[in-house]
C-alpha cells in the first residue's frame, strides 16, 4: 500500500520538477549570451554638429538611420583638359567659325515659336517639341499608330510599315531612301511578308517601288505560289497587276514548314512527291473559286499540270469533289447556272436528260453488278471520247463520258436492264449517241437510289 502511495506521488511531482529544471538552464544559458549583456552591442549615432536643414521626404525616410547629418556629397565632374589642350582646341574652333561663312538666316515669321530672339552672346534657349497626345474614342488610331508604335533595329523600317499595314508610310519610306527589299536577320522580305499577312496595299506600293516580284522569302518559295495558299483575292490581284507570271511553279523541293501549313491531304502529299505545281492548282485542291477566276482572268492555264504524274488542276479539284469549280476550271462562266442534269437512277436502272427542269430524253441503262457497284453521287462531265476504249478491260466504249476524272462514265454498250457492267453506265448505242450530243463538257450528273 505504502508502495503504491510512493509510485503516485512520484508519477505527480516529477514531470513538473523536470520541466522547471530544463526552463531553468535554458534561462541561465540564455543570460549568459552576449546579446543579452547590457552595453555590448553600440548602435551608431549621427553627429550631432550640424542640424540638418529643411525636411527629408518620404522616400529619404528609409536612409535617415544610415547617413550622418552632417555629411555633404560633392558633385560628379567630368575631367577636365588640360590648360594647354583647352587653348588649343578654343583656338581651332575661333579660327573654323571665321573661316566658314555663315548660312542666310530665315525669316523671323517662318519659325517664330522654334528661334526667339535672344541677347547678343547669350545662347539661343533649346525649345523642346511634344507631340500631341493620342485621345482614345476622340482621334483615329492611323494617324497615330506610326508613332505609338515602337521601333527596333532588327527590323528594317519597310518591313516594320507593313507589319503595322501602312502603305502611306511605307510609300514614304521607300520616298526618302529606304531600301524595299532590305531582308529581315531571319530572310523574310517586306514583299513577302504583305503577301503572307494580306497587305494587298503594301504589295502594290512595293511593286511600284521596283523590287523583284518573284525574290522568295525564307519559305524558299515565289510570292505568287504564297498567295495561291492563302485565300486573298487583292493580294493575287496586286501580284497579276504587277506582271507576275500565272503560271509560275514551285520551287522543289518545297521548304517543310510550307508542306505543314497545308491541311488538304491531296495536295501535300503532291508538294512531298510531286514537282511542278503551279498557284491554279493550289486553289483548285482548296476549292478557291474565287482564287481560280483571279488567275485564270490572268492568264493561268487549266492544261498545265504536275511534272512528274501529270495531275492537272482540274484532277485536284475532283478529289476534293469541288463540282463548281470543276465546272470553271472546264471552261464554264462562274456567273452561269448549270441548265442541263442527267439523272441514273440505280433503282429503276433508267437515265434521263433534263434541261431547264424539262425531261428531253431517258432510256434504260445497266449500271455496275455486285462487287463493281456504280457509286451514287454527284458528278461533273470532265471531257468525252467518241471512240474510246478501255485502258483496264480493253474494250470498245464508243460515245464515252467521263465523269469527274474517274474510271468511271456513260457509254454505249450491251443493256440488260439490270446491273451488269464493271461500275460504267450502259446505254444503248442509239441513246448514248443522243446523249453525247445533248450532254456537253461541265454539266452535271447525279446518280441516286
Amino acid at each position: 500500500m505504502k508502495r503504491n502511495w510512493f509510485n503516485m506521488l512520484g508519477a505527480c511531482v516529477l514531470p513538473p520538477l523536470v520541466g522547471v529544471g530544463v526552463c531553468g538552464g535554458i534561462i541561465h544559458v540564455l543570460k549568459n549570451h552576449d546579446m543579452f549583456r547590457p552595453g555590448s552591442v553600440s548602435l551608431p549615432t549621427a553627429s550631432t554638429g550640424k542640424v540638418r536643414q529643411g525636411k527629408l521626404s518620404e522616400t529619404a525616410a528609409e536612409i535617415r538611420a544610415a547617413l550622418p547629418v552632417d555629411t555633404t556629397f560633392e558633385p560628379m565632374l567630368p575631367p577636365r583638359m588640360p590648360a594647354s589642350a583647352e587653348k588649343e582646341a578654343l583656338r581651332h574652333a575661333a579660327e573654323t567659325a571665321k573661316a566658314k561663312p555663315s548660312p542666310p538666316t530665315k525669316p523671323a515669321t517662318a519659325e517664330p515659336a522654334m528661334t526667339p530672339p535672344t541677347k547678343p552672346g547669350k545662347p539661343a534657349p533649346v525649345i523642346a517639341v511634344r507631340s500631341p497626345d493620342w485621345r482614345p474614342v476622340l482621334d483615329p488610331i492611323t494617324e497615330h499608330w506610326t508613332r505609338l508604335m515602337p521601333r527596333t533595329d532588327a527590323l528594317p523600317q519597310a518591313y516594320q510599315a507593313v507589319l503595322n499595314d501602312d502603305a502611306a508610310h511605307l510609300a514614304r519610306l521607300i520616298a526618302i531612301g529606304v531600301p524595299p527589299d532590305e531582308m529581315t536577320l531571319g530572310g523574310d522580305t517586306p514583299l513577302c511578308a504583305a503577301v503572307r499577312m494580306g497587305r494587298a496595299e503594301c504589295v502594290r506600293v512595293l511593286s511600284l517601288s521596283g523590287v523583284d516580284m518573284n525574290q522568295p522569302a525564307h519559305e524558299k518559295q515565289p510570292p505568287i505560289a504564297i498567295a495561291s495558299l492563302r485565300r486573298n483575292v487583292e493580294v493575287l490581284e496586286a501580284l497579276l497587276d504587277a506582271g507576275v507570271d500565272p503560271n509560275t511553279r514551285f520551287k522543289t523541293p518545297v521548304h517543310k514548314q510550307v508542306i505543314d501549313r497545308c491541311m488538304i491531304k491531296d495536295l501535300r502529299n503532291a508538294m512531298e512527291s510531286d514537282r511542278g505545281i503551279t498557284p491554279l492548282i493550289c486553289c483548285a485542291a482548296r476549292g478557291d473559286v474565287e482564287g481560280a477566276v483571279t488567275l485564270m482572268r490572268a492568264g493561268a492555264k487549266p492544261g498545265l499540270g504536275t511534272t512528274r504524274y501529270h495531275r492537272y488542276p482540274i484532277n485536284f479539284a475532283a478529289t476534293q469533289g469541288y463540282l463548281f469549280l470543276m465546272r470553271v476550271l472546264l471552261g464554264r462562266d462562274p456567273e452561269s447556272e448549270p441548265d442541263t442534269l442527267v439523272t441514273i437512277d440505280l433503282s429503276s436502272q433508267r437515265a434521263w436528260v433534263m434541261k431547264q427542269g424539262r425531261i428531253i430524253n431517258s432510256t434504260t441503262i445497266s449500271t455496275g453488278r455486285d462487287g463493281y457497284r456504280t457509286p451514287a453521287g454527284r458528278y461533273v462531265v470532265t471531257d468525252k471520247h467518241r471512240s474510246h476504249t478501255s485502258t483496264l478491260y480493253h474494250v470498245a466504249m464508243p460515245w464515252f463520258m467521263r465523269l469527274n476524272c474517274s474510271a468511271i462514265g456513260l457509254h454505249s454498250g450491251y443493256v440488260t436492264g439490270r446491273p451488269a457492267s464493271h461500275g460504267c453506265i450502259r446505254l444503248p448505242y442509239e441513246k448514248a449517241k443522243e446523249f453525247f450530243s445533248q450532254v456537253g463538257v461541265g454539266d452535271e450528273v447525279q446518280i441516286i437510289y
